[in-house]
């Protein structure tokens, strides 16, 4: 990493012929004239504006780009020629600043495609100590050449002052000559002219710093640098990176765009075009019998023959199993995992024309692997490894799936009661129960309507947060998931911030009315509710004094119906007396 410093004269020069380019994922010019005019203002009180970062062009990975945005024409004004050995010849790939290069080169080169910037001398003069920005006007451009002076010799065009001794020339003629200066004799004017030739002085001597990445940097490196160092804390992902790597041969953002518009779900759950490129790579690498990692520099280095082919098949496998998902309880707020799903979705992708012996016909057995995985605490952190791992062993099962007598291993799911009253909204495990919930819960608890993956669902408090000041319940345990089931939108409505028992009550007297009861009496079962709704004290048991004890109950039932989605894979101990300890501190 090189730092050095431009003088203005030679960012121009550079913007001029075309040395500095933009890589395709960078955004397109969006500043507005206020910005450019501040930008402007800085620089002629030498105040910093931040320094550019650029990479070499010269590196393995090549990267499309465009042009500046800035319609230079051929004889722009850029200062007087610099000697030879201060001019650099290296293309290099704007990473940070590309705005103000930009906005620099349609000022100082009179290249905006459609408007012109004049600077106003007598504001220059009587504005500039005050942090004004009113002295840089903005007209629009004509069809025929823009004059360099405006409104009798007052207004100066701005890319003039790169030539010293023509601005010396108009700005000394408009002070003398101009009669807006009846203030100042003689000697007041020349040094009314010599202010404003300080100032074009200032400018046309500006530096920015500059950080060069060396040519030799890995892609790890430049994306590591980007996203630290870019201005508008903007992520700098693979996808972008690939649309850049592809762009003179292929469209990666218009064939994500398609993806997008053809399977809804991928815009629901915001993924990412960078999921479509891992289930295609992944996918290749069984082929080759690589070992499948899934890292930046791997994707990047996929062909573009590869990704054009197996790009529709690759998106659909992923969108079906993200539909997968959905059907097992996953709403885009409480989606666990996405990177275990771009494994299933490989998978998914290499046998979807074969459809007889691909992995997905157990459905089981990827119901309880997914739910094992995604029950593991920070199971959300998989890293482009795990990827690879999730893959191989969804491979090893497929090859394995051909024998009957060899059983698949699946990962041992480690929680008990305690652990399930002590998880918070944060925890992935907190989200993967709330998929159990909206997948094994068949009916609404309230209305009895059903419930199925294209529910909208809202996740109710069973005892409402309201309780939190008016009861002094604590926060954890309100918000913890043994007080928390998903309900349709009317039903959550309805309840608003009742209290069980009260509203329990009502439910209940109203089955029996109806005749009912035994109905009722399994929808609370289904929803993991203690007691039975046919004892006439059962309402009784959910009043405040026994919110612990409804929690404890309910973390029993919660484990139980963890146990029929993952099977022997839970590993359920008892409790040690540390944590028997913490228990008792809880309640």
């Amino acid at each position: 990493m090189q730092t050095t410093s431009l003088g203005l004269a030679e960012l121009l020069r550079r913007a001029k012929d075309k040395s500095l380019i933009i890589p395709q994922f960078q955004r397109q010019f969006v500043w507005r004239e206020s910005q450019v005019k501040m930008l402007i203002d800085s620089i002629s009180r030498a105040y910093p504006v931040g320094s550019l970062l650029l990479l070499d062009k010269k590196l393995d990975l090549p990267l499309a780009g465009r042009g500046i945005e800035a319609a230079i024409r051929a004889d722009a004004q850029d200062g007087k020629p610099l000697q030879e050995e201060d001019v650099s010849d290296v293309e290099s790939y704007i990473l940070d600043g590309q705005q103000r290069i930009a906005s620099i080169a349609r000022v100082f080169l009179n290249a905006h495609p459609v408007k012109l910037y004049y600077f106003d001398l007598k504001l220059l003069f009587e504005l500039h100590n005050r942090e004004e920005t009113s002295w840089i006007k903005i007209r629009k451009r004509g069809k025929t050449a823009p004059p360099r002076r405006k409104d009798h010799n007052r207004l100066l065009r701005a890319d003039i002052i790169l030539d010293q001794e023509e601005a010396d020339i108009y700005v000394s003629e408009y002070v003398e000559d101009s009669g807006d200066f009846p203030q100042f004799d003689k000697r007041g004017r020349l040094e009314a002219a010599a202010r404003i030739k300080g100032i074009f002085e200032k400018m046309r001597n500006y530096k920015i710093p500059v950080v060069t990445l060396e040519r030799d940097s890995g892609v790890e490196s430049v994306c590591r640098v980007f996203e630290t160092v870019n201005s508008t804390v903007t992520r700098l992902t693979t996808f972008d990176l690939a649309v850049a790597r592809f762009y003179s041969t292929l469209d990666l953002r218009k064939l994500w765009e398609h993806a997008r518009q053809s399977h809804s779900i991928l815009e629901d759950f915001k993924v990412d075009g960078e999921g479509v490129l891992q289930v295609l790579y992944l996918a290749e690498a069984a082929r080759s019998q690589k070992y499948p990692d899934p890292t930046r520099s791997n994707l990047l280095g996929l062909s573009g023959n590869r990704i054009e082919s197996e790009w529709e098949k690759s998106s659909h496998a992923l969108a079906e199993t993200y539909k997968w998902a959905r059907a097992h309880g996953a709403r885009p707020k409480t989606l666990p995992n996405h990177n275990v799903l771009i494994a299933l979705a490989a998978i998914r992708g290499l046998f979807l024309d074969d459809v007889t012996k691909e992995v997905w016909k157990n459905h089981d057995f990827i119901r309880r692997w997914y739910f094992s995985k995604v029950m593991q605490a920070g199971a959300s952190q998989a890293s482009n490894y795990r990827i690879g791992q999730d893959f191989n062993a969804l491979w090893r099962y497929k090859q394995d799936n051909e024998n009957e007598n060899k059983q698949p291993d699946v990962l041992e799911v480690n929680l008990d009661s305690v652990g399930v009253l002590k998880l918070k909204p944060s925890d992935v495990r907190y989200r993967a129960l709330q998929n159990i919930f909206a997948t094994t819960i068949k009916q609404d608890l309230i209305s009895g309507g059903t419930i199925d993956s294209e529910s909208t669902l809202h996740d109710h408090h069973i005892f409402p947060k309201n309780a939190r000041k008016r009861h002094k319940l604590p926060s954890d345990m309100l918000d913890g998931i043994c007080n928390r089931i998903p309900m349709l939108g009317k039903s959550n409505w309805e309840l608003g911030e009742g209290y069980p028992h009260e509203y329990f009550r009502s439910l209940a007297q109203q089955a029996r009315n109806q005749g009912t009861l035994d109905g009722l009496a399994s929808r609370l079962r289904d929803a993991m509710i203690p007691g039975d709704p046919r004892n006439p004290s059962w309402a009784d048991s959910f009043s405040i004094d026994r919110f612990e004890d409804f929690c404890r109950k309910r973390a029993e039932l919660i484990i139980a119906r963890v146990r029929e989605v993952v099977g022997d894979s839970l590993r359920r101990t008892s409790p040690s007396d540390d944590e028997t300890a913490e228990f008792e501190e809880l309640w």
